[in-house]
């Protein structure tokens, strides 16, 4: 059986018998049937009835077909697995003709059983013409409309001519529509955007900024789904989750990221308000667990929306132990026992928590996981050893933190840096200088200088009387990157080393007026002579813009000399020179007029 190419005939082979079929007919027709999606792998679906709630999955591959079902009839065919196949074939039976039928026709379809019949009646049957017998049947059909199925279901149709006429559309059909119309204009707009780059038509006279282009959304969907019932509700936010991925499926790209974590987040909202308890709650449970054997859920994009929605939907204990218990079958992701220890945590369940976590100590993030769970809790020795057992451990057993530059390298470095930032801040607090002095020293070798950890570093070994031998080491570690040793020498009030770095070096221009602005007060002349080179350099440029900024910078030159030397005589023989050097330049002329 091809789900993709399902007939009539299929399901009643599957049924296996007429009575099987009858009941699944029936089941189809008087049910309520939800979350359903389909893809070409199988079938899964919620089928509720007066007696309960059940859940379906279907599975075809390889010619063969294997069904299983929640309710009793556990290996065998059931009735729930057949209206589930013929909602596949036909559709929501409520959207169709002859599903408002009164008592009084229920209490004529209980009546007018194969074993009701009387013999004579079977007799006259028998003796009307064909034409005679079908304008008969026609008309009792036109009256008795839930007929038509049972009819049909005996007769080898196509599909097509099987599908009875469809009545008014109903909110429910409406809102599908409106997902569907989403969704199709979501990937039209992708593949015109995709030809357009394409055809290299990015000039700025197009460009059309993505504010203002007017892109598809569900707002108005969401917005009417808190108002339907709770079955609706279910229905219509599923039908975003399954519709999402079969786009992700068919056309390997993923629309509606933000659309499908909103009707994750409204389906638990709707399972919470309707204070749904275990067991009715756990088919719904169910459902969430099963998106982790989804394609689209694999994306980076909606990593952690599934854990997100259980940790919403679930209130009970009962609920948390049974999406424990579950997690492990289900879920193949790297942080499977990561979600189980947290939410043993949320039960209150510590035991429980720390064998877990114990067990799986691996990323940074774990260790201050559990080194936080510590502090909390008062024992703060304990929260010192799990963070150092990362440093001495965890860290070289996890990653060569110098090797590939990916996401997960970058990630894993902040975490790291975030561990010793947390050590230091406990050693400082606790008066430790000489473990203080250690991790900021593993902090500079691992993770660079900065001008805090330098203030740092040099209180710690000041207190150990090691300073000076510490700053020899910073500075020979910094050999090459001058704006750091520019930084720390003019912190440090050593100018003439700093003014020796923008002499002798390339150090750049924003380096070289850093320098000249720190030194003027110290070291007018030095600073004179840097923005000389500066100016000269923006005259070089032979565009008004240059002229400007040159002309500000000498405004700067200004000051020293009358501010700061009170040297005008000195001021007035450069500008004057300036001027008589670049006299056929009057766009210079103009920009330098002011000063």
């Amino acid at each position: 059986m091809n789900l993709n190419k399902l007939t009539l005939e299929d399901i009643k082979q599957f049924a296996d018998n007429p009575d099987k079929f009858e009941a699944g007919l029936l089941c189809y027709e008087t049910s309520l049937i939800n979350q359903f999606y389909m893809s070409g792998k199988g079938i899964t679906a919620k089928v509720e009835t007066k007696t309960g709630l059940y859940s379906v999955e279907i599975r075809s591959g390889g010619g063969n077909v294997s069904a299983n079902c929640t309710c009793a009839a556990e290996g065998a065919v059931c009735e729930h697995r057949v209206a589930v196949l013929l909602y596949a074939l036909y559709g929501d039976p409520n959207e169709l003709v002859g599903n408002d039928a009164d008592e009084e026709e229920e209490e004529f379809a209980e009546d007018s059983s194969a074993s009701s019949i009387p013999d004579d009646l079977e007799a006259a049957l028998r003796g009307m013409g064909v034409d005679k017998l079908v304008e008969m049947v026609l008309k009792f059909v036109e009256e008795f409309p839930e007929v038509r199925h049972l009819l049909l279901s005996e007769v080898n149709l196509s599909p097509e001519l099987i599908q009875p006429p469809q009545k008014k559309q109903g909110i429910v059909f409406k809102l599908k529509q409106k997902i569907d119309d989403f969704f199709d204009e979501t990937y039209d707009n992708f593949l015109e955007a995709e030809n357009s780059y394409d055809e290299d038509r990015y000039y700025y006279d197009d460009y059309e900024d993505e504010d203002d282009v007017d892109c598809p959304d569900l707002d108005e969907v969401f917005s009417v789904v808190p108002t339907l019932k709770f079955q609706d509700q279910i229905d219509v936010l599923w039908k975003v989750v399954t519709e999402a991925n079969q786009y992700f499926i068919d056309e390997d790209y993923l629309i509606g990221s933000d659309e499908v974590t909103t009707a994750l987040k409204l389906f638990a909202n709707a399972v919470e308000t309707s204070e749904v308890q275990m067991p009715e709650k756990q088919s719904y449970l169910d459902s969430l667990l099963s998106l982790f054997k989804w394609e689209i859920f694999e994306d980076d994009e909606l990593d952690g929306v599934i854990i997100d929605t259980l940790d919403l939907i679930c209130t009970m204990p009962e609920d948390y132990l049974y999406v424990i218990q579950q997690l492990p079958e289900c879920s193949n992701h790297e942080n499977t026992l990561d979600w189980m220890a947290n939410f043993y945590l949320q039960l209150g369940d510590e035991e429980n928590f720390l064998r877990l976590r114990e067990a799986n100590l691996n990323e940074p993030f774990q260790y201050v996981e559990l080194a936080f769970f510590w502090r909390d809790k008062g024992e703060v020795e304990k929260y010192r050893a799990t963070l150092e057992r990362w440093i001495s451990r965890g860290r070289r057993n996890y990653i060569e933190l110098d090797g590939r530059k990916t996401n997960t390298y970058y990630e894993i470095r902040s975490q790291d840096q975030q561990i010793m930032t947390e050590l230091s801040e406990f050693y400082q607090e606790q008066g430790d200088l000489e473990n203080l002095y250690r991790v900021l020293m593993l902090r500079l070798r691992e993770h660079g200088y900065s001008l805090a950890l330098y203030h740092q570093l040099k209180e710690a070994a000041t207190g150990l009387k090691r300073w000076e031998l510490t700053r020899k080491q910073v500075l020979e570690g910094l050999a090459g990157h001058l704006n750091d040793l520019v930084e720390i020498y003019l912190e440090e009030g050593e100018w003439d080393e700093a003014i020796a770095l923008s002499q002798n070096s390339r150090c750049g221009q924003f380096t070289d007026l850093k320098i000249a602005k720190a030194v003027k007060e110290h070291r007018p002349q030095e600073a004179i002579a840097i923005y000389e080179k500066v100016v000269m350099q923006h005259i070089q440029g032979k565009t008004r813009s240059n002229y400007q900024i040159a002309a500000m910078h000498a405004q700067m030159l200004k000051s020293i000399y009358l501010d700061i030397l009170k040297d005008a005589s000195g001021w007035q023989g450069y500008i004057d020179k300036l001027r008589q050097t670049y006299r056929g330049y009057p766009a210079l002329q103009d920009e330098f007029k002011g000063l």
